[in-house]
This record gives structure tokens, sequence and C-alpha cells, in this order.
């Protein structure tokens, strides 16, 4: 995922940090390759992979005050989505605008995708799913604790949370690319599971059995996202506009 992660994200990210938990595939090899990247230990310890991750993530992004008008904190098959989304990041900071949430969609594709093609611009076939409604980006020096839930599914931010009026932004959630994939993906992860996990019923969607059916549905639910592209208010195009404050 990572070649398709940078290059919807290269044009409007200055830096990224990357955590790593012992990859085994070219992962690191990828990262290293890439100028602005900054690769970092993700250390999971305990009885709870989800847990301890769950920890971590709500302080990883805190290094960047002071050196960062946005944070953003996501998995590499999470992409945040809008028409002209560097012009969006600059307008809403202007006006003051500090947190931004998303609405999410789930991706379903029939097979993985090709090398070099751009997932937002080339699959469109998406399911609506409020549980990926997620916190996108955020002002690091605004925010005094981000305060996500488990997976960051839910977040109660604390500081000076300033909301747009109009939520714009969208969060293309990238798991289903094909069966094989996803089943691949999850199988690795179930793996990886610890007694906890079991316990809370954290990561029981790895399930096999669960991840086909889950698939399936997907697929069956599956409708065109149409998506507006940059123009000037013609029909089909987007118009840009000054964001309001909440």
């Amino acid at each position: 995922m990572l070649p398709y992660f940078f290059r919807h994200y290269d044009s409007v990210v200055d830096e990224y940090f990357i955590h790593d938990n012992d990859s085994s595939d070219r992962s690191l090899e990828i990262l290293a390759a890439h100028p602005r990247v900054t690769v970092l230990p993700l250390v999971l310890e305990g009885d709870s992979m989800c847990g301890a991750a769950f920890e971590m993530i709500n302080d990883l992004w805190k290094g960047s005050r002071g050196n960062a008008d946005w944070v953003a904190v996501c998995n590499i098959d999470e992409f945040f989505w809008h028409p002209d989304l560097r012009w969006y990041l600059e307008a809403c900071r202007r006006r003051g605008i500090t947190y931004l949430p998303s609405r999410g969609y789930n991706i379903v594709t029939d097979e993985f995708p090709s090398p070099g093609e751009d997932l937002a611009a080339t699959y469109r076939m998406a399911v609506r799913s409020t549980n990926f409604d997620k916190p996108s980006f955020f002002h690091p020096d605004e925010i005094v604790d981000s305060g996500f839930g488990m997976g960051r599914h839910t977040a109660e931010p604390k500081g000076n949370v300033v909301v747009p009026r109009d939520q714009e932004l969208l969060l293309l959630h990238f798991k289903h690319l094909g069966l094989e994939y996803v089943s691949k993906r999850h199988a690795e992860l179930h793996e990886r599971m610890r007694p906890k996990d079991v316990e809370k019923k954290w990561g029981f969607h790895y399930d096999a059995d669960l991840t086909k059916r889950n698939y399936a549905a997907n697929r069956e639910a599956a409708r065109h996202l149409s998506l507006p592209h940059r123009g000037r208010g013609r029909k089909g195009k987007w118009k840009r506009r000054i964001p309001r404050v909440g």
C-alpha cells in the first residue's frame, strides 16, 4: 500500500513519520527511498495488541508541536480526500479552524490494484461507513489531547477545538481491495492478537469467516461514489468556497 499512499499524499504532506512494527516485507526499503520519511519504531507491549497501539496513537503526534500547521494520524490504507486538499487546509488555517472531521467510506474492488494507479481517482465503488467518520487533520499547537478512542473510531479532543460548519473532507478506506488481499491482511493481524484482544473482542473482525462475509456484504452494498473535481462551479465540478467556522 505504501506507493499508493505516497502517491495520494505527496502533494500535501511535507513530512511523514511512519511508525513501523517489525515489517518483514519491502516496507522498510520503500520507506528508506522516500526523502521526506522518518521511520520510528512502534513497540507494542503488554497483553493487548490493540490496547498498546491505542495508548501510543494518542501521544505519537505531540512531537510535531511548534513544527507543523496540521497533523494527520492515519493508517496506510486511509486516504483523506478533498478536491483541493492543500488549499483547503490553508484556508481553514486562515479562518482559525483547528480540527477537521471526515465522512468515511469503505472502497471495494474485485482485485488488488495495478502498480501506478491513483486509487482515489480510479476506484469509486464505496459503502458509506459512519464507523470511519474519523478525525482527519488538526492543529498540534491548539489541541491538547486528541482523545482518540479504540481504533480512532471515536474522539473527544481537548483544547481550542474549532471545527468547520460544513464537513468537506472524506476518508476513503482502501481495505477491501479484493477478497484475497483483505483475507491475507486480516489473517496476519489475527495471528498477532493477544489474550486481552480476544477477551475484549478487539479485532474480532479479523476472523477469516467474518472477513469473507463482510467483504461480500460490502461488495453487494457498494455504489458509485461521485467525487467532484476542481473547476469553476460548472455542472459536475467543485467550486472553491471559503470554509466557515462551525
